[in-house]
């Protein structure tokens, strides 16, 4: 049997057939960046005010002049009822107001919780969930939360979806991903409650997130090698793209329901695939299913000159499925990440550095509407920033993998700490230490990625990158909790952010260079290996 890689390996270039295929499996990261960052506009906070009941006496409800120096009183020309607006000297408040017992204002009898808000339509957003499910006060955490279970749902649908990937095909997961998933953000819109709302949009994350990531699979699965890198490269790009078109959409739909069915008819889209996209050959002679592989390689080859090759039966590809079932599936899984000493060590030092990255990334993303200024602005050049991150990648050639990921780790956790002692007035450098920051965590995102499957012998290298994965994963639902700290105060997040960032490019260092060396092969040899 002819291998695959030496097929695309004699072409000169790309063909035609796989530059068509390699765009349309790029175009689910766009998509799929702008659900992610969905939240920063679906769930923006909107101007509110506490709503009193008012009776017919009002001067049964009389402000305390002495405990809150200003108010302003007005009618609510909606709903008819009256509003107080209660400023103090140094908060403003719209969770609670005074009940004043009698005449004497010094010592007023009680003060009541907010059970209904008037939000102001003509503010920059008309709606959002935090208008609708009134997610405002004591139920303000609920944002974040449902940013977290969101996050959740990705982790447990990656893991679905690529059981069914490597079973059924990776064309056949990428168009049920779509399906499902674009299906479920489009009824997100339609929600009716809180609960509803986090639930489907849990259940969507669980779905279409595995279009990107199968899409993406497939996408090197068709080309060779040398190409692979450059694949990863641009796909990264597409996926940041997805952040600046949301930023686009946000700017002139500024209703959370109708912005929701706009990223998620695209997403659904993807579902044509079933006619639009080839199944990988790769995958497809991994099942022996021959004549359909053969189908696929004639389409990409574009030279006459090239020998026509077809694959056939060979007892050499029983051999290879037989050995790789048995050698990863009985033999090696996630313990033996952690069974010997030096292999253990790489592996806490490499769960952490993806942890932080994962954490940063998304920290910094959902928080850009946070900077102050325009979030349309912000969310935009937090996309935009990402795209010449890969522009950075040859140089870990140059430099070394270990220098790389230490320098963009520690970059970006200064960028965010920088932040604690930067005024307020000064809103461009904190918006531009902000956008170094998530320059620096992608940088250091693309290069972890490459510097754990090196670290990893050949046995456990899968394995490696998929529990490295899990704690992206881990990351990126912590992510939407340690922003909350901005209650407690406004910087905190990032300082968090920095502080973690910080740390991991300081573990970076213990780890062990790779370039020019040549890979381990065995356990064995990855316990030997930096030791």
């Amino acid at each position: 049997m002819v291998e695959f890689d030496k097929i695309v390996e004699e072409m000169d270039g790309l063909s035609r057939q796989q530059w068509i295929q390699l765009i349309l499996l790029m175009l689910p990261a766009v998509f799929v960046g702008s659900q992610m960052g969905a939240m920063v506009f679906i769930g923006a906070s909107v101007d509110y005010t506490c709503e009193m009941p008012i009776k017919d006496n009002l001067s049964d409800y009389r402000m305390p002049t002495v405990v809150l120096p200003v108010a302003r009183y007005f009618e609510n020309k909606v709903s008819g009822r009256s509003i107080w607006n209660i400023f103090t000297d140094t908060d403003v408040t719209n969770c609670s107001y005074w009940w004043p017992g009698n005449d004497t204002v010094a010592k007023p009898n009680k003060t009541e919780q907010c059970t209904s808000w008037s939000f102001d339509t003509s503010s920059m957003f008309k709606s959002s969930v935090v208008s609708d499910f009134l997610l405002v006060c004591q139920d303000e955490y609920k944002i974040k939360l449902s940013q977290a279970v969101f996050m959740f749902g990705i982790t447990v649908g990656c893991a679905v979806f690529g059981h069914i990937s490597d079973r059924y095909g990776r064309k056949t997961s990428v168009v049920a991903s779509a399906a499902l998933g674009g299906a479920l953000a489009f009824a997100v819109a339609f929600s009716q409650s809180y609960v509803m709302f986090m639930l489907l949009r849990s259940l969507s994350g669980f779905c279409f997130f595995s279009a990107f990531t199968c899409s993406f699979v497939l996408a090197t699965e068709i080309v060779a090698p040398k190409y692979r890198v450059r694949v990863s490269q641009t796909e990264q790009a597409f996926f940041a793209s997805g952040f600046c078109i949301l930023a686009l959409y946000g700017y002139f739909v500024r209703e959370w329901r109708m912005l929701q069915i706009i990223i998620s008819i695209p997403v659904f889209a993807i579902s044509s695939y079933y006619w639009l996209a080839h199944e990988s050959p790769r995958w497809l002679i991994s099942c022996k299913r021959f004549t359909e592989a053969n189908i696929i390689v004639q389409k990409f080859i574009r030279t006459v000159t090239l020998i026509i090759y077809q694959f056939s039966y060979s007892p050499e590809i029983d051999d290879r499925i037989a050995e790789k079932k048995s050698y990863h599936e009985f033999h090696h899984g996630p313990m033996d990440l952690i069974r010997t000493p030096n292999i253990r060590k790489k592996s806490l030092m490499l769960f952490y550095c993806w942890l932080v990255c994962s954490c940063v990334y998304y920290g910094l993303t959902l928080n850009a509407a946070d900077l102050g200024g325009d979030p349309f602005i912000n969310l935009f050049l937090s996309g935009l920033v990402e795209i010449p991150y890969s522009l950075c990648i040859p140089m870990l050639d140059k430099w070394g993998r270990r220098p790389s990921l230490s320098l963009c780790l520690v970059l970006s956790g200064v960028s965010c700490v920088t932040m604690l002692f930067v005024p307020k007035s000064l809103l461009w450098l904190n918006i531009t230490l902000s956008m170094i920051g998530k320059f620096s965590i992608a940088a250091a995102f693309g290069t972890v990625y490459i510097y754990a499957a090196e670290l990893y012998p050949t046995p456990i290298r899968n394995v490696g990158i998929g529990v490295c994965s899990s704690f992206a994963r881990i990351g990126g639902i912590l992510s939407p909790f340690i922003a909350m700290l901005n209650v407690v105060a406004k910087p905190l997040p990032y300082v968090v952010f920095g502080l973690m960032s910080i740390f991991g490019g300081i573990l970076a260092l213990f780890l062990p260079e790779v370039l020019g060396i040549r890979l381990p092969e065995t356990i064995k040899e990855g316990e030997e290996f930096g030791k």
